[in-house]
């Protein structure tokens, strides 16, 4: 996954760092009762406020969870299972966004200015005024969330996976490092899926990514500030449909025969990907494959979940073979390129020039590579 380095003007809040460490410290503490205890813990380190407590307690049962409520995660991002029975029911979690701008932070002197607390209050108060407030349920059936958010941590990153009626509608990206938070997040709309950052829009950069199925080809359309600015195209099979003032590779992996071509961009089109939708095509071009855009969609997110995980000195290989390189004009008429025919008899290709056909041979696939290659050093020498 690319990341797009925009300046980001804020900073997260000093006041999540006192949250992190005071709840260390509440963390540190109930283990240390846990160990004491072999069926028994009460926890006192988070808050959820859908059933707010001072204490939650949980009960294990041959040394595996029962009934109650059990931390998981870490104390950076804490999540919590509930259990009735041995049958994990609800999870309970926060929404990373709000916790990255510390948005659930409140200024201490309001809140007791507007309410008068006695002594026991206000020290109630102090002591879940720190707690990582968790307000987020998810569903469980059979082991799986139903209904909810799913969570895959990645180095530096959460994936969260929004599930509804067993379908993953939504994935936002959180990506941290010293001084800088982003998050990307994708949409399932019907048959498009949206791509987008909340944190570049409150900056003021409108960015956004429409990726769409148009027979059988892929395209993904880039807009800035509500400006079309470019498009990628991605073609599974035979190349039946040229779009207007594209440029268009095709070649074959793993027994099949891809393309992929782009348009527009007058700035450098790889800045403009906040997801690196272009890898996932290359290395596991069969992720685009399915008609239905759920199961399109749930396999794309794992794809670039696994692409995230190889980091950013992998690349994808190298095509096993190309069977052609195109330019097309203002109706998708071939302006420039060379293409291979495979034939059963007598397989060659064409070569073009200014809109015209300049050159037709017999050629085997094998030895068109070479032709091929020789045809693209010449074009990107111009």
């Amino acid at each position: 996954m690319t990341i797009v380095r925009f300046p980001l003007r804020y900073r997260i809040k000093s006041e999540v760092r006192i949250v992190l460490l005071l709840a260390w410290c509440i963390f540190l503490s109930n283990t240390i009762n846990a160990q004491n205890m072999n069926d028994f813990v009460e926890n006192r380190s988070f808050l959820i406020t859908e059933k707010p407590q001072k204490v939650y307690k949980s009960y294990y049962k041959d040394g595996q969870p029962y009934q109650g409520y059990f931390s998981k995660g870490n104390i950076e991002f804490p999540r919590v299972d509930y259990y009735e029975n041995g049958v994990i029911k609800f999870q309970y979690s926060l929404d990373v966004y709000q916790m990255a701008l510390g948005a659930d932070t409140f200024d201490e002197s309001q809140e007791v200015e507007e309410y008068q607390m006695n002594e026991e209050e206000y020290d109630e108060y102090l002591k879940n005024k720190y707690k990582p407030r968790l307000n987020i349920k998810s569903v469980y059936e059979n082991g799986k969330i139903i209904d909810g958010y799913e969570y895959e941590e990645v180095s530096s990153t959460i994936f969260s996976k929004k599930i509804e009626n067993k379908k993953i509608t939504e994935l936002h990206i959180d990506v941290f490092a010293m001084h800088y938070y982003q998050r990307t997040s994708m949409i399932l709309k019907g048959d498009t899926i949206i791509i987008g950052s909340p944190t570049l829009a409150v900056e003021g950069n409108k960015f956004q990514v429409n990726l769409l199925k148009k027979d059988n080809y892929w395209e993904i359309q880039y807009h800035m500030n509500d400006e079309y600015i470019g498009s990628k195209y991605f073609v599974i099979g035979k190349m039946n449909h040229l779009s207007k003032r594209s440029i268009f590779f095709m070649y074959d992996k793993n027994n099949s025969t891809y393309g992929y071509g782009t348009s527009g961009f007058q700035d450098n089109l790889n800045s403009f990907d906040l997801i690196n939708i272009t890898n996932v095509f290359f290395d596991k071009p069969e992720v685009f494959e399915p008609d239905e855009m759920d199961v399109f969609f749930r396999d794309l997110i794992d794809a670039i979940i696994a692409e995230t995980k190889r980091g950013d000195e992998t690349y994808p290989k190298e095509p096993e073979k190309y069977r052609g390189y195109l330019e097309t004009g203002d109706h998708g008429d071939i302006v420039a390129g060379i293409r291979f025919f495979e034939k059963e008899i007598d397989s060659y290709y064409e070569e073009y020039k200014e809109g015209d056909k300049v050159k037709k041979e017999k050629i085997d696939l094998i030895n068109f590579q070479k032709v091929f290659k020789n045809y693209l050093s010449k074009v990107r020498d111009k």
